[in-house]
């Protein structure tokens, strides 16, 4: 089994969730048969790669509903639906609702999730544009718990490599409102000019952002998540992105003694 193909199959059709994607083209970017393609990948990730892509649809649909102005029947053809009305039928499928109704409990939702009082000190982000950059990744199923991830990142750290490292990632793949705990991604990235053959690659940032600083340990980032979510979100019209949260490490136990003073930069993606 190539790891390596693997995950490069998987992140190609996150690129292309809207389009069709052919047989042969997941073929030549894994270079697997479609049908060994296929146990390779659902031994690997529990779901088929059709399973995988109609997830990824349905769940990018509610983000945009969640957190963009978008018009539910155009949100339906963005994320690769003929109709609204096929959009519609999977989305009750998959949330036992229709998608008016996960669009008109927005608040409820994000409140119930997030109810912890807002500290304005931190709900004061810069809004950034990142350039597009290429990082190493490791990935994990997790619902974001550190200690999965933790471990995730001692595997990837085990690689031998030779330059330094000049940037640490993690990269919240699902949002945690929409996607079962069980099929929940992190990701692991690292910017080294060293060749890791074994690891591949993907591209991080290339928009706007905002960006936000986490002070202290790991274990009260859901505490900032919250007031981003449960306060920020809420109470500014800023339309969100689909696109994954990025964390960026930047004191961590590589180079800084005391987890009080880690310093986590947080980046929510924006339209």
């Amino acid at each position: 089994m190539n790891l390596k193909r693997i995950y490069n199959t998987r992140n190609y059709i996150e690129t292309n969730y809207n389009k069709i994607i052919s047989i042969s083209e997941l073929e030549d970017i894994s270079s697997y048969s479609y049908r060994n393609l296929q146990r390779v990948f659902y031994s690997l990730f529990q779901e088929t790669i059709g399973a995988y892509q109609t997830r990824l649809k349905v769940e990018i649909g509610y983000k945009k509903i969640l957190y963009s102005n978008n018009q539910i029947s155009d949100i339906a053809l963005e994320v690769g639906f003929a109709d609204v009305q096929s959009f519609s039928k999977t989305f009750r499928k998959h949330f036992n609702c229709p998608p008016s109704t996960a669009r008109n409990q927005k608040e409820l939702l994000l409140n119930d999730f997030h109810p912890q009082e807002p500290v304005y000190n931190i709900l004061d982000p810069e809004i950034v544009f990142i350039p597009e950059i290429t990082a190493y990744y490791s990935s994990c199923k997790t619902s974001y718990i550190n200690p999965e991830i933790e471990t995730l990142w001692d595997t990837l750290l085990k690689n031998e490599i030779t330059e330094p490292i000049s940037d640490f990632f993690g990269i919240i793949t699902d949002d945690v409102l929409i996607t079962e705990k069980s099929k929940c991604t992190y990701e692991a990235c690292i910017v080294s000019k060293t060749t890791i053959r074994n690891l591949p690659t993907k591209k991080l940032f290339g928009g706007r952002y905002a960006r936000f600083l986490h002070h202290g340990c790991y274990d009260t980032l859901e505490d900032t998540y919250q007031q981003i979510f449960g306060a920020w979100l809420l109470n500014n019209d800023i339309e969100v992105s689909h696109l994954p949260v990025i964390e960026q490490y930047i004191k961590n136990d590589l180079n800084c003694n005391t987890p009080s003073e880690y310093l986590t930069a947080i980046y929510i993606p924006l339209i």
